[in-house]
């Protein structure tokens, strides 16, 4: 049995996030559509199917007010959730105003990018994201400070050249590592971090997030060829990479990796600071 308190979580403050009543509207029933896929995959097909599951694009609240694309029935909404609800990303002993380079690796459809471009509003993004449906909102979802952002529709790896990509049922679960609900398979370029930085002519970067679904063990052990370190890394990280080789790759750049527990953390997202960066 569904349980009523998961179907209707987060539905009335995703909902307080639109500009306008109709955005607000439109929110909570996503957010309602969203959990549904959370929760219960056969219930979600049958509401998809009353609710409609066409594109849908909302006016959210910040300042100044940003146009915001999402597909209902999907996981855009839970990312909406994890980043301008729970602050997965949120680091409070970051100064702002120091944070003027940013790399998004695993950007999906511009979540992040909109917390970004609100949080640190002196930077530059380069936004990272290989799916091709993902990419198209993202750059819509990107328009209104496209000015600050560069981005690249590759997957980040080891080498450049061409992979196999997989997608999942989950739309921010795609990985270039095969998954167990891998629905469809499809080829995209790859790029390292250096070539990205080099492409963007980034002169260093500040902050690096990396979700990027389990290829950060493909990613992180090249941290020492970067072109770039970064002062300030947060990553996801998938089994088997774990955080004990998150730490050790980090060290050999001189970033101290924590486990954000304390004060000037929001989540339990692997952080690594370079030594002196936070003061």
């Amino acid at each position: 049995m569904l349980n009523p308190a998961c179907l209707f979580k987060n539905v009335l403050t995703i909902g307080a996030l639109g500009a306008d009543a109709r955005s607000r509207r439109r929110l909570a029933v996503g957010m309602f559509q969203a959990n549904l896929k959370r929760a219960h995959r056969g219930w979600s097909v049958l509401a998809n199917r009353i609710l409609g599951v066409s594109p849908v694009e909302v006016r959210l609240g910040f300042s100044p007010v940003v146009t915001f694309e999402y597909r209902p029935g999907t996981t855009d909404l839970l990312v909406l959730e994890q980043v301008l609800l729970d602050r997965e990303y949120q680091v409070d002993a970051i100064d702002p105003a120091s944070v003027e380079y940013i790399v998004d690796l695993g950007s999906n459809i511009g979540v992040t990018a909109l917390f970004w471009a609100q949080h640190y509003p002196r930077a530059r993004m380069i936004l990272v994201e290989p799916d091709p449906d993902n990419f198209r909102l993202l750059r819509r979802n990107t328009a209104a400070f496209r000015n600050r952002c560069v981005l690249f529709n590759v997957a980040v790896s080891d080498r450049c050249g061409e992979i196999g990509f997989y997608r999942s049922e989950r739309e921010y679960g795609h990985s270039i590592l095969r998954t167990d609900d891998c629905v469809a398979e499809l080829k995209v370029r790859t790029l390292t971090v250096s070539d990205l930085l080099a492409e963007a002519g980034f002169p260093r970067v500040d902050l690096l997030k990396m979700d990027i679904e389990g290829g950060e063990q493909i990613v992180m052990p090249t941290i020492a060829t970067w072109k770039h370190a970064p002062r300030y890394l947060i990553a996801e990280l998938h089994p088997p990479y774990d955080h004990e080789a998150f730490a050790d790759h980090c060290q050999s750049v001189g970033l101290q990796a924590e486990r954000p527990s304390g004060e000037g953390f929001r989540c339990n997202l692997p952080f690594a600071a370079r030594a002196g960066a936070l003061g």
